[in-house]
């Protein structure tokens, strides 16, 4: 008896050695499996594509094809996201250009015609389309898309300031919102140039709507300030507050020119330079949903750079 139980004692050894011997190599592959399967999860998903503007600059100040730079980072809240890519000049340039003719603008509305002009004479010498529309209590246009400058130019003379005083419509968000529907999707630089003194009223849009819409067409929004005040102390915050904040979102810039012809010269050749740096370069972001706008810091050493403050993780609300 004693000889039997040694014998089966063995046996179950044996056979538990047997089954150890082929059953841990497979356990510690489907271990394996299961651990890369859960580590490509964690790096596909919850991530999605976000292109920012960018323009960059050298030493001396000139700008610089955003295709020539390639160390660039891309910094959210002290955390490095992966750029995809190159960056990339944005293409063939599509402008939508408007001006304030608003009653309050009487004074000054013969220095943004002939700043209007200036600049169709810049864009008519690229591979540009574009149109103009001046907004107040109404919103007109040129049409749609052109090449046609001497048209534009046209147009744009044949403005006149509203009469009304009376009326304090101004219908600057709404002209806007109409500007980025005229300009088609698809590649290419594509820019609202905005005269503006800066106040809306009467709108059916917000301006933080205005940044959404304009990350999601990849347009940005260059406004230079014309008015015949001053836009320093108080009424900084009155006249043009929200296009401080909403053209830095859009990878734009703001001036203020006020009624001063030496600054509506510098502006436009600022602007006409900032338009033929624009460029585009795609990082990839947290997949969240917090209906919020993001900052992210670009930089890249030895440039200067102007790039979209951040971008919104959903769309229009």
């Amino acid at each position: 008896m004693v000889y039997l139980n040694l014998r089966t004692l063995k046996d179950r050894r044996f056979k538990t050695a047997v089954i150890a011997v082929i059953c841990g190599p497979l356990l510690a592959t489907l271990s394996f499996v299961v651990a890369q399967a859960s580590n490509s999860g964690k790096s596909d998903v919850g991530q999605k594509k976000v292109a920012l503007i960018i323009h960059f600059r050298d030493q001396d100040g000139k700008a610089v094809a955003p295709n020539s730079v390639k160390d660039i980072l891309v910094m959210e809240h002290g955390k490095k996201l992966q750029i995809v890519g190159s960056p990339k000049s944005a293409g063939p340039k599509q402008i939508a250009l408007l001006l304030d003719s608003n009653f309050r603008q009487r004074k000054v509305l013969a220095l943004e015609q002939q700043t209007a002009v200036e600049l169709l004479s810049e864009f008519g010498k690229d591979n540009a389309r574009a149109l103009v529309m001046s907004y107040g209590a109404e919103i007109h246009y040129s049409g749609e898309l052109t090449d046609d400058f001497g048209n534009l130019k046209s147009f744009t003379g044949s403005l006149r300031v509203e009469t009304d005083k009376q009326n304090e419509t101004v219908l600057l968000y709404d002209g806007m919102k109409r500007a980025f529907e005229k300009l088609s999707d698809g590649p290419g630089t594509k820019a609202v140039v905005i005269f503006a003194e800066g106040n809306d009223h009467g709108s059916s849009i917000g301006w933080a709507s205005l940044a959404r819409l304009a990350e999601r067409g990849h347009i940005a929004c260059y406004v230079v300030m014309f008015a015949d005040h001053s836009f320093y102390g108080r009424e900084v915050r009155h006249y043009g507050y929200y296009l401080v904040e909403l053209a830095p979102k859009t990878g734009g810039r703001l001036w203020e020119v006020g009624d001063n012809p030496r600054k509506a010269r510098e502006s436009e050749q600022q602007v006409s330079e900032a338009l033929d740096s624009q460029g585009l370069v795609e990082v990839l972001v947290p997949d969240v949903h917090a209906n919020r706008f993001h900052p992210v810091k670009v930089s890249s050493p030895g440039y200067g750079v102007s790039a979209q403050t951040g971008y919104f993780d959903n769309g229009i609300h």
